[in-house]
């Protein structure tokens, strides 16, 4: 999996359950098929590619560099693929968030995943093609590691196997992909300088961004010191060591401590001559915020004798955020607009893009809302949108700025076929004018002071294809293009400053630092942050820049003066017409005899098949098998199961027979189910007890349809035979029931939470649900229901929040359904199944959480064991269930405290401490003495609700 933008995120910073037999939906965000695609398959000797027509002509050019990388990898592993490899590209981001492959929607930074089942290859691609080219060979190097694995599994299979950490897979695909670039090097410079960086022991369960630079550098080290062939030895050679550190040690000579220990003096040698000529940004320059990406000063700001102010993006709580803070020291931060919470604001692009301040009262900035993004006018003094642009034919906009005549924007824009290019809209009609035409990535463009003209960064230079990126003009009037910058290094963010002269960020130097050009082609150096200042943004009374820096493991935001030491680096860039950089389409005889693109055929494989058996003898057995199918897209899906128990009369494994089949198609915006069932046994309905025996038989059909990312409609229907004999109906007095029973229940869900790893922690999730069981052959309600869920996470701090939840559920007819509200995830204190147990019900639940401990280590002889982040909590909850018959059971709650330890998503260790109260002395619930103590303390695996 290729995290490289999104590993940077991370440093800048399912559904859950609700109470048993209540359920009749799962909470969660919206994957939506905007698009329709048509599948073509181009076959190559040993990849076979998956595109659509609006990406011809990246095809054959994916496809001839899939095969040479599987020709280069086949060599260093000294190993053949044995199935072919399935390789699925999309002209987009924006496309690639729609796949079915993955089972989330992917972020923006994610730029390619290998999926474990089928060994497929799927990756967007964003219009630079030294980028594709990265992400695809990277990606290609996990499909050769699962496939080692696997052939060494089928020759010695064993339960004990040697795994592998994560910083030496993704290490290795990122080193034979093209190794570090710029901003990997800023982190382990940064790691190195402030004495962070971690032992090797200490990374083998670190799953964090760090396992991607630091994992590609401590495998450029061992090849270059002790060789990369020892790399395929290790893999051959696995199954023959009970750990890692043995397997490392055999193949290596060295201990992994000693490998550790010779990696840190390696690292301190290469980095320690930095802090010569360079010093921490905090030197150079007063710290503006902490947790800031992308300044831009604030027009208008300065006047009055007032210090001025920047604009910059944070996810300091959470959701990403366009944040106001005034340059004056101690300024307090407040938020002006946030993505992450409506249909309208879905997300900003925080690396990709920046926001445009020069005109006095307006911030323009670029977000996603629906099925592409929106160019956005924001008013500052109202905070409201002031407009909002859309263009037919493009997905991406990025980097929106003004030109001097306020009556127009220039920004760069991704078609649909996956093209970057310079745009320009005219206000206030929105027409839309293409400034360039090639399929050259072309990047930040900022108009000059005079608006003849836009400086901009793009690969179409000659070392484009290695990953060089450039300063260009663009002539307004004539189209002409000339290149300002060579170099086979980075240029990027170019921004006018009030001398005239365009100030940008260049790895030149493998630092990144700010430069500056006049247009004669004279440049000079401007700062020397040894960890990197990016992203300047010139103050308008030339005192100096607004800059992005990297700092003992944060990104913040600096006001730096002038340089005079660095400006004496001077250089010269050339000055002369763009004279055209590499080819973009690869000859295509390169490809291995490509055969013509056929259509996609859809044919469902296995992904998981399990099944068991067990045998009492004298008593009789129990036996059960659940397999799960798809196709390549992951657009139809197929689960079945079947189950059943007998005695010793093998004739009752008919009878008691339990099995499912159900088809789901997720090919267009509205996901669609059907289905059929065979159910025969007790059921328990949330109680201890079984409420009811019933045998039924019949079919199911479901209905998904989104609204938006956050909002959906959800709608299941049921028709089946049914016999049922109920135990204890407080209804009715016929405990017998056999007919044709339809079943019709609607959802409406709406979820923008965001989660950390123990849980939600900020954001709002909502489900309303209603519906009914008609008798048809005794012409009757069965059941009838409404349910309501209501959850709301107001964040207090970075990793502290206030949590409450208000559920309802309300059932009726001749056989009204139960719900469970006990337990863990209901009223703690009281059983999980059983007791607090009703046809209708109520309950609110209120949280307050905090952390205790940021990390916890115990030294012990073998090791440190480290233990991630304590968490601690205050609760109150309060809430009554009962029957028609029943309504004398009293209120009930408890409140208490509790601490939880989270392993990682979904996998919450919680210890409750509290007490229980209620009316009547608890007594209505059928709880045991020991239930209806004061006291209790429970433990519970899972999740915060």
């Amino acid at each position: 999996m290729h995290w490289r933008t999104l590993a940077a995120a991370m440093v800048l910073v399912a559904g859950a359950a609700g109470p048993a037999a209540a359920q009749f939906f799962e909470f969660g965000q919206n994957k939506i098929q905007y698009r329709r695609f048509d599948w073509r398959v181009l076959k190559g000797a040993h990849v076979d590619l998956y595109y659509y027509p609006a990406e011809e002509d990246l095809a054959r050019t994916a496809l001839a560099y899939a095969e040479e990388s599987y020709d280069t990898l086949s060599l260093r592993f000294g190993h053949e693929v044995a199935a072919r490899i399935p390789l699925i590209v999309y002209a987009s981001h924006v496309d690639f968030e729609q796949t079915n492959v993955l089972p989330f929607i992917p972020p923006e930074g994610l730029l390619g995943a290998t999926d474990f089942l089928k060994r497929r290859v799927t990756m967007p691609f964003r219009g630079n093609l030294a980028e594709f080219r990265h992400t695809l060979r990277h990606e290609l190097v996990h499909v050769f590691q699962l496939s080692l694995m696997a052939e060494s599994y089928y020759h010695s299979p064993r339960a004990g196997r040697v795994n592998l950490p994560l910083w030496w897979t993704e290490g290795l695909a990122e080193l034979w992909s093209g190794g570090e670039d710029a901003r990997d090097e800023m982190i382990l410079r940064d790691l190195t300088l402030t004495g962070r960086l971690p032992a090797l022991s200490q990374l083998e369960y670190t799953t964090s961004f760090l396992v991607y630079p630091l994992g590609g550098r401590i495998h450029r080290w061992l090849a270059d010191t002790y060789g990369d062939w020892r790399v395929a030895r290790m893999y051959r050679e696995l199954t023959e060591y009970e750990t890692f550190d043995k397997a490392v040690q055999s193949v290596y000579g060295r201990t992994l401590q000693q490998l550790s220990d010779e990696f840190q003096y390696a690292m301190r040698r290469h980095y320690y001559p930095t802090a010569v000529t360079h010093a921490p940004p905090s030197l150079l320059g007063r710290e503006v915020t902490r947790l800031g990406i992308k300044p831009e000063f604030v027009a208008g700001s300065m006047a009055d004798d007032r210090p001025g102010e920047a604009l910059f993006v944070s996810p300091a709580m959470g959701y990403l955020s366009v944040q106001r803070v005034a340059l004056e020291e101690r300024a307090k931060p407040r938020s002006v607009v946030t993505a992450g919470r409506s249909e309208s604001l879905e997300s900003f692009h925080p690396f990709d893009s920046r926001m445009d301040a020069s005109r006095q009262g307006l911030l323009l900035f670029s977000a996603r809302y629906q099925a592409s993004d929106a160019l956005v006018i924001w008013d500052l003094e109202r905070g409201r949108v002031r407009g909002r642009y859309q263009f037919p034919g493009l997905v991406s906009v990025l980097s929106p700025r003004w030109l001097p005549d306020g009556k127009s924007i220039v920004f760069s824009g991704l078609s649909e076929s996956g093209v970057s290019d310079l745009y320009r809209v005219r206000l206030p009609g929105g027409e839309l004018e293409q400034l360039t035409t090639d399929r050259y990535q072309d990047l930040d463009p900022a108009p000059s002071p005079d608006g003849r003209s836009v400086v901009f960064t793009s690969d179409r230079g000659a070392g484009g294809l290695e990953g060089a990126v450039n300063l260009f003009t663009l002539d307004l009037e004539s189209d002409r293009i000339r290149q300002l910058t060579t170099g086979t290094w980075v240029d990027e963010t170019p921004s006018w400053g009030p001398d005239g002269r365009i100030y940008f960020t260049s790895s030149r130097d493998t630092v990144l630092n700010v430069f500056s050009l006049d247009t004669l082609g004279n440049g000079r150096r401007e700062t020397s942050a040894w960890t990197g200042a990016f992203d300047a943004a010139p103050l308008p009374d030339g005192s100096g820049l607004l800059v992005g820096a990297f700092q003992a493991g944060s990104y913040n935001i600096y006001r730096v003066a002038f340089d005079s030491a660095a400006r004496t680096e001077t250089f010269a860039a050339p000055a002369a017409e763009y004279a055209g950089g590499w080819v973009w389409v690869e000859d295509q005889d390169s490809v291995s005899a490509p055969v013509d693109a056929a259509p996609y055929r859809r044919r469902l494989t296995i992904d998981f098949a399990a099944g068991g058996i067990s045998v009492t003898p004298g008593y009789g057995g129990a036996q059960g098998l659940a397999i799960l199918l798809s196709d390549l897209l992951g657009d139809h899906l197929l689960f079945a199961s079947a189950g059943s128990f007998q005695g010793r009369d093998f004739g009752s494994f008919f009878e008691n027979l339990n099995a499912s089949a159900v088809y789901l198609n997720q090919t267009h915006r509205v996901n669609w189910g059907i289905g059929g069932f065979r159910s025969a046994g007790r059921v328990f309905e949330g109680d201890l007890t079984p409420s009811y025996t019933e045998r039924a038989a019949g079919v199911i059909g479901l209905v998904r349809y989104p609204l938006s990312r956050y909002s959906r409609i959800e709608a299941t229907g049921v028709l089946e035979h049914s016999d049922r004999t109920d135990f204890d109906l407080p209804v009715t007095e016929e405990l017998q029931r056999v007919g044709w029973i339809g079943s019709n229940y609607v959802s409406f869900v709406r979820d923008n939470s965001l989660w950390v790893a123990s849980g939600p922690i900020d954001g709002t999730r909502f489900a309303i649900t209603g519906g009914v069981a008609s008798d048809f052959s005794n012409g009757r309600f069965d059941s009838y229901l409404f349910s309501g869920d209501l959850r709301r996470y107001l964040r207090l701090g970075r990793r502290s929040a206030f949590a409450t939840r208000l559920f309802g559920f309300y059932s009726g007819g001749d056989r009204p359904r139960r719900v469970n509200v006990g337990g863990t995830v209901g009223l703690r204190g009281y059983p999980n199944f059983g007791n607090i147990v009703g046809s209708k019900a109520w309950m609110i639940n209120n949280e307050l959480r905090f952390p205790l401990l940021s990390h916890l280590i115990f030294g012990t002889p073998f090791g440190d064991v480290a233990f991630p982040e304590f968490q601690g909590a205050f609760f109150g909850d309060v809430g009554r269930a009962w029957f028609e018959s029943e309504s004398e059971r009293p209120v009930i709650g408890s409140w208490g405290g509790s601490i939880r330890l989270a392993l990682g998503p979904l996998a919450v260790l919680r210890l409750d401490m509290g007490r229980r109260f209620g009316g009547n002395d608890l007594i209505g619930y059928g709880l045991t003495e020991s239930g209806r103590d004061g006291g209790f303390v429970s433990f519970f695996f899972g999740y915060n609700y």
